[in-house]
């Protein structure tokens, strides 16, 4: 048995079940550090990190549907291919005046890719400063191609409204950037003429934004309508055409519609009978009609025809 006077300084037992002997108030010192430490990471957290950003959905991009633009018909005057793809000092000043009124918010003033429309743009817009890289090259033809055609994928426009003189003045100047514009042949040149047919010149339809189509549309509609309601009154009416009308059909709504509101005027009574007999139910008559006589059948004539003349007039 181990004498009082001779134990151990240290009972490492009895520190395993209570180790605050060994540490002491140290303890306490830790945990204000650590405590420290956590108020200074939560006060420098951001304000995603602390999720306290307002949740919030995108726009509905439905909502901001770009309509197309009003768009007189042209007639864009031919050119002569061989004649327009060499360079000239006509053209390249016509060129610069193109360029100015057309690319320089996305390609910048001298063509460097730095126009201030491009700055958010993925991918940028051509610098042509560099012979690299271009999508489509750098001659004279394939440019005018790029001009007409667009780059859906970069970004970029189509010119064709352009006449063909502008874009080929444009694609010269363009190359006047490039360090060393490589030359077209006359084949790269002829297959332009080819392609393009541009000797024949080029007529471009109007167009109208689709918004003003479809107030036009919405008031043709309802006129129709109003002057459905019209008939309807009139082929309720007495007269032996009235009646005879009446007899044949079995929707006057479908007849009114189909035969008065067409837009082409039946070229006269063997048209007419042609027209209903092709397929009398789709167009509200009765089967029955195609057993009337031929009195009866100019009689019917006669009475759509006067009610199309009622319409117009």
């Amino acid at each position: 048995m181990q004498r009082p006077d001779l134990r151990d300084e240290m009972d490492f037992k009895d520190l395993l079940k209570k180790p605050v002997k060994l540490f002491g108030y140290s303890y306490f010192y830790i945990l204000g550090v650590l405590m420290l430490l956590g108020v200074f990471y939560a006060w420098n957290l951001n304000t995603l990190e602390r999720n306290a950003l307002m949740p919030s959905l995108p726009a509905d991009s439905s909502g901001f549907v770009q309509d197309i633009p009003l768009q007189t018909p042209t007639v864009l005057p031919p050119v002569d291919v061989l004649k327009v793809g060499v360079p000239s000092d006509s053209l390249v000043t016509r060129g610069r005046e193109v360029f100015r009124a057309n690319c320089t918010s996305c390609h910048g003033d001298n063509g460097m890719g730095d126009g201030p429309a491009g700055a958010t743009m993925n991918p940028h817009p051509r610098n042509f400063h560099t012979a690299p890289g271009w999508t489509n090259g750098a001659k004279v033809s394939q440019i005018f191609r790029t001009l007409t055609d667009g780059i859906v994928r970069n970004g970029m426009a189509s010119y064709s409204y352009l006449p063909p003189r502008e874009r080929f003045a444009l694609a010269h100047y363009v190359r006047t950037f490039h360090p060393a514009p490589p030359a077209d042949t006359p084949d790269d040149l002829q297959q332009l003429e080819t392609t393009y047919q541009l000797s024949r010149g080029m007529n471009t339809p109007g167009q109208i934004p689709v918004r003003k189509a479809t107030q036009l549309i919405l008031a043709e509609e309802k006129q129709r309508r109003t002057d459905a309601a019209t008939l309807l009154v009139e082929v309720n009416g007495s007269s032996e055409g009235a009646k005879l009308l009446r007899n044949v059909s079995f929707d006057l709504q479908r007849v009114i519609a189909g035969l008065v509101g067409r837009t082409k005027a039946f070229a006269g009574i063997e048209d007419f009978k042609r027209c209903v007999s092709a397929d009398p139910i789709a167009l509200g008559f009765r089967p029955g009609i195609l057993a009337m006589s031929d009195q009866e059948w100019s009689e019917l004539y006669r009475y759509i025809t006067a009610l199309r003349k009622n319409r117009e007039g």
